[in-house]
């Protein structure tokens, strides 16, 4: 019997679901055991074929909304998949555990008998685990012991699956094979011990954003911690090798001393807030439960979905109410059956709206969510001290030596992080893209650094960044060069529209960097700003409007393998944009050449300053904008600065009360307004 206070509606809610559920349940796939893999490699020694042995162990119970957490298990030189598992048993109980074993029960590295493609067979593998709904493909590690870990120092090298976040190698750091001359390698074919570093002939850049934990032992008499030969190989020192690695990720300066762990025998070198840590102790060519509990800390996993008791995170609450209801079934089930563009509707992000979200909503229905951080707080003088971590890495890009030649070099891309002292947690932040035409500019430039010290001081975390402009000649796609070629413009207007989609593509990688740090510096990913002047400003309207892969997707990782420092599938929602003498030229111009129109009702508040009399980024282009903004019903607004040329960053301009104030002070003014700041 439906009780009382169910109306039609919800009645018809419920037999919706029942349907669903029985018509599309039988279609959802779990990982169950290891009969659901097929490892099968083929290579010189085994011509035929070979199939990895693999153990599987799955956790009991409903998984959580988004699946289990994996950890992929390396055994040592001698071992087995199912040995490693059994080692793991008593500490990775919420993760999917997968073990394979290696042929000759080795993994192919220096001096290794087995010259088979492991590190194939791991991309094939994680390939694999994305058709399973068991399986969370945000959250895959790989924790390996000796030989293990040396597999799991190559495979932190050259996979850059975004769901990789996170590697734990035992008793092997890198060896000198896979670091040397400053670079990161990998071997173009067989490894053969005789051949210079064991034929790892070709420089890689590993992806950024993933964790890296190494355990090593002062006292290992097979790997030896300060380096040199052993077990046919040269290792690097343990603390030289762990110091490469923070600075691939992103560490500035010298190498940090190491700190006791009170309590234990362990001496712990962390970088970047614990991102990237060599764990030092002395049990040898093994572990201790010190290490174990380390490790274990170090992969530890929550997911607020699992459907226990209290509250949870919400990306199930589509109305916003702070409670999973019969509203947010409703919603989804308008939804159901959609392919692209589907937003926060695909719940668990698997590119479908489907029944994984609806039972991933099922799963929590009825419960309240976790409070969210409360509004943040600014202030409208200058209050706040700040500090300036300079010159910090956020991705790489290719720098041709002329339009796409195929002699290029690769480049780091520099941001600047500005952080309030004293302001507390649950900040605001604005990002900063420097003006410049597509042809100079820099992070450094006063402007830019005006900005990012006017912002700090008020209790924002600000970000100043750099990107390639025209003299970098970044990387571009075949339809972008046909299309700008092919068009009616200057010499110097192609060199500019050619710019664009670099500068796009590192701005872009700039703000999931931001996102993908936000919890390293207490930032509310809510309440994000981003702005600049002149080209700044068309950079700002252009990465804030434009769709999450636009300026990232034309090129693929072979065509350019910087992409996979750039956090792909990282999200962030821009809520404010400040545009100071800019336009919609790079929205313009995606248009013209993939024949799309970002520009619609979604798209986030708009401060626009503009002088009348500039001849640089005529004022016209300030009144299409306005145009723009008003036909979608979008908030903005535009300060018409009379007789101003291009670039009058110290000219004034009434506000609504007709009090004069400093642009930077307008801009402070709309934001607050638009994201419902607080003022202290």
């Amino acid at each position: 019997m439906i009780p009382t206070f169910c109306n039609p509606p919800v009645r018809l809610v419920f037999l919706l679901v029942s349907a669903t559920l029985l018509s599309l349940v039988g279609s959802a796939q779990d990982l169950v055991n290891a009969d659901d893999l097929n490892l099968v490699q083929t290579w010189t020694q085994e011509l035929g074929g070979w199939d990895y042995p693999v153990a599987v162990s799955v956790p009991a119970g409903p998984p959580p909304a988004n699946g289990h957490p994996v950890c992929i298990l390396l055994h040592g030189n001698g071992g087995t998949g199912q040995g490693a598992l059994f080692q793991s048993n008593s500490w990775l109980q919420d993760h999917i555990r997968i073990a394979p074993t290696g042929y000759m029960n080795s993994w192919n590295l220096c001096g290794e008998n087995s010259d088979a493609p492991d590190i194939a067979m791991l991309a094939d593998l994680i390939d694999q685990l994305s058709a399973f709904d068991n399986v969370d493909m945000d959250h895959i590690r790989m924790m390996g012991s000796s030989n293990g870990a040396g597999l799991v120092n190559q495979a932190f090298i050259e996979l850059n699956h975004p769901g990789l976040d996170a590697f734990v190698a035992f008793v092997s750091q890198m060896n000198e094979p896979q670091f040397h001359n400053g670079a990161f390698h990998r071997p173009s074919g067989q490894t053969n011990a005789p051949l210079s570093f064991c034929g790892y002939d070709e420089t890689v850049q590993p992806a950024q954003g993933r964790r890296y934990l190494s355990i090593c032992n002062t006292n290992d008499n097979t790997i030896p911690y300060g380096g040199g030969p052993a077990v046919g190989n040269f290792f690097l020192p343990a603390e030289f090798a762990i110091h490469q690695v923070a600075i691939h990720e992103g560490h500035i300066g010298p190498a940090v001393t190491g700190e006791a762990i009170a309590g234990t025998a362990l001496i712990e070198f962390s970088y970047l807030g614990g991102d990237v840590v060599l764990l030092q102790g002395d049990a040898g060519h093994g572990s201790n439960p010190d290490q174990i509990a380390y490790a274990q800390e170090f992969l530890a996993f929550e997911d607020a979905g699992d459907g226990g008791d209290g509250d949870i995170d919400c990306p199930e609450d589509l109305d916003f109410d702070g409670f999973i209801s019969v509203a947010d079934v409703l919603l989804l089930l308008g939804q159901f059956g959609c392919a692209q563009d589907c937003g926060a509707y695909d719940i668990t992000g698997n590119g479908l709206v489907g029944v994984s979200d609806v039972l991933a909503m099922l799963n929590v229905f009825g419960m309240p969510c976790a409070d969210t951080p409360g509004i943040p707080t600014v202030t409208t003088d200058s209050t706040y001290a700040f500090t300036v971590d300079t010159a910090i890495v956020y991705a790489q890009g290719l720098s041709h030596q002329s339009l796409n030649s195929n002699a290029s070099e690769t480049m780091p891309l520099l941001l600047d992080a500005y952080v309030p002292v004293g302001a507390g947690e649950n900040r605001p932040v604005i990002v900063v893209i420097h003006g410049g035409g597509f042809t100079g500019g820099s992070r450094g430039g006063w402007r830019s650094v005006a900005m990012a010290e006017y912002f700090a001081s008020r209790g924002w975390v600000a970000f100043s960044i750099d990107y390639r402009v025209s003299s970098d000649f970044g990387t571009l796609p075949q339809e972008w060069v046909d299309s700008i070629m092919g068009g009616e413009l200057s010499a110097y207007e192609v060199s500019k529209a050619l710019a664009i989609y670099p500068a796009h593509r590192d701005a872009k990688a700039a703000l999931r960097w931001v996102a993908t740090h936000a919890e390293d510096y207490d930032i509310n990913l809510d309440h994000l700003t981003v702005g600049g002047g002149s080209a700044g400003g068309v950079a700002s309207i252009g990465v804030s409007v434009t769709e999450s892969n636009d300026y990232t997707n034309e090129l693929s990782v072979s065509e350019d393998p910087t992409l996979s420092t750039t956090n792909l599938g990282q999200e962030y929602e821009v809520q404010t944009i400040l545009d100071f003498w800019g336009s919609g030229s790079a929205v313009d111009l995606l248009g013209a050449v993939y024949g799309v129109d970002r520009f619609d009702p979604e798209d986030p508040p708009l401060f626009i300053a503009h002088g009348t009399e500039d001849s640089t980024v005529a004022y016209s282009n300030a009144l299409i904008l306005q145009e723009t903004w008003t036909n979608l019903d979008l908030p903005h607004v535009l300060y018409t600065l009379e007789g101003a040329g291009h670039g009058p960053w110290e000219v004034e301009a009434p506000d609504a009360d007709g009090n004069l104030k400093s642009l930077y002070a307008l801009a402070f003014d709309f934001i607050v307004e638009q994201q419902m700041l607080q003022l202290e």
